[in-house]
């Protein structure tokens, strides 16, 4: 076998300690391509994207640029798992090389610590690796077990797509890179209302009746269009989606039921993988997979 394809891979807060089984999937089906991430101990959190900026902008580009040069150190291009993680990285690394004082600012900051930022690093999301670097043809080769009975409704969410100067994803307002990823499994896409809306997370500090309010109209949006499961890349959406999923139907009394996947959850089922994702069903879905499994030929 030829040697493995490395990234750096930049854990972030949430993952590691409330959803490792993000990471697990998507470290198990990256294997499948030959695909390794390695951890860097230097990371710390990237910082959080919507309230720090508010609060002190200078030292959430500063952090987010010395997270950056700790990845940059290694050579190796950086892949974050987390959408927030991912939007802080890219947008700080885009303003280092647009704007060089403020790069002169932030090196002055981080040669304290060793460390220099040039802006030349490349950061990415799970998406690039799967749909540019990876390839649609060979992830479809490696489906052994075609999801073609699920209809599958994915959801973006706000960090992941803008801006695009900065992401450097396809389209703002109507991606289509997990679109078709999704499609490489055999299953069909949802045809689902207002594609980018937000899942709500985002104010939940601050007004969680507002914030429900969202989440349940994107939770209507995504039952009107008949899917079987909503696949996502976003810890954050995922809990708030899955997680707030039984708070939701209770406020406004209705009923949703609808199973909540990370996108190498829904890879791993394509591949053969069932095990990976079953054996930590129970604690990390509390939307039950009993049906969803039983539509695929898995075991509840």
């Amino acid at each position: 076998m030829s040697k493995p394809r490395t990234y750096t891979y930049f854990p972030g807060c949430m993952i590691p300690y409330r959803l490792p089984h993000f990471e697990l999937t998507a470290r198990e089906v990256l294997k499948k391509f030959n695909v390794e991430l390695e951890t860097h101990s230097e990371h710390s959190c990237c910082p959080e994207p919507t309230t720090f900026t508010g609060v002190d902008f200078e030292a959430w580009v500063t952090i987010a640029a010395r997270n950056v040069a700790v990845s940059e150190s290694t050579g190796n291009e950086t892949v974050a798992l987390c959408s927030g993680c991912f939007h802080t990285l890219a947008v700080a690394n885009h303003m280092v090389q647009e704007d060089e004082e403020l790069k002169k600012r932030i090196n002055k900051r981080l040669k304290k610590s060793g460390l220099e930022i040039t802006g030349k690093h490349t950061i990415k999301n799970i998406l690039h690796v799967l749909h540019k670097d990876i390839g649609l043809d060979v992830i479809k080769k490696q489906v052994t077990n075609p999801l073609t009975s699920l209809k599958i409704a994915p959801h973006y969410g706000c960090h992941l797509v803008r801006p695009l100067e900065a992401t450097h994803m396809d389209h703002a307002e109507n991606p289509q890179w997990m679109d078709d990823v999704i499609r490489t499994t055999g299953a069909e896409i949802a045809e689902v209302e207002d594609k980018m809306a937000c899942c709500g997370a985002p104010i939940m500090p601050s007004g969680e009746d507002k914030a429900l309010t969202i989440t349940a109209s994107r939770l209507d949006q995504i039952k009107a269009s008949g899917a079987d499961v909503i696949v996502v890349v976003c810890p954050t959406c995922y809990t708030q989606l899955e997680t707030q999923q039984a708070k939701v139907a209770d406020k406004f009394e209705t009923e949703y039921n609808i199973p909540v996947l990370y996108l190498g959850e829904l890879l791993a089922f394509s591949m053969g993988m069932t095990d990976i994702v079953t054996a930590n069903q129970r604690r990390f879905h509390r939307v039950k997979l009993g049906a969803l499994l039983e539509k695929i030929g898995g075991t509840p």
